[in-house]
């Protein structure tokens, strides 16, 4: 069977839109940056395509922290060599019970301390690359779950 993809090949993910746009959302991703839907309740009624809300959509290129009901939009690590237990202090007020981190382009593992230090505050953390962390916080988010993910941009 011949592969019709290679890594190099699949570097953009659009992700698929839920209509629900009263939360915040990831829209797509590119290495280098991510494109999230910031809630709107505004209607449009010339447009039927979404529900008939007016899409609002920004393109970050810094790396973020996303919740259905709040964005940290400046989140400090820019890639995985950064990354360092205090960066998640910022979800502890309001934590989710699933934290998705998005490693930047490949999948890699952070130290024991930094994913303890979340295990032991109830929260269960999946670590994927970030194109993975945004495809499945657009899934577990459209499902009402209460997800986060921090992603790194790099």
């Amino acid at each position: 069977m011949k592969e019709t993809h290679t890594a190099e090949t699949r570097k953009s993910v659009k992700i698929t839109l839920d209509e629900d746009h009263s939360r915040f959302g990831v829209y797509a991703y590119n290495p280098g940056e991510i494109t999230i839907i910031r809630p709107n309740e505004e209607f449009n009624t010339q447009d039927s395509g979404f529900g008939n809300q007016t899409l609002t959509t920004e393109t970050l290129v810094q790396s973020l922290i996303i919740m259905p009901h709040c964005l940290i939009s400046d989140w400090a690590p820019r890639n995985f060599a950064q990354l360092e237990q205090q960066h998640f202090e910022v979800l502890f007020p309001k934590p989710p019970q699933i934290l998705l981190l998005g490693t930047g382009v490949s999948h890699h593992w952070p130290a024991p301390q930094i994913l303890s230090s979340l295990t032991n505050r109830g929260i269960a953390v999946e670590v994927m690359d970030t194109a993975a962390a945004c495809r499945t916080y657009a899934i577990l988010a459209s499902d009402r779950r209460d997800v986060g993910a921090a992603l790194l941009i790099e």
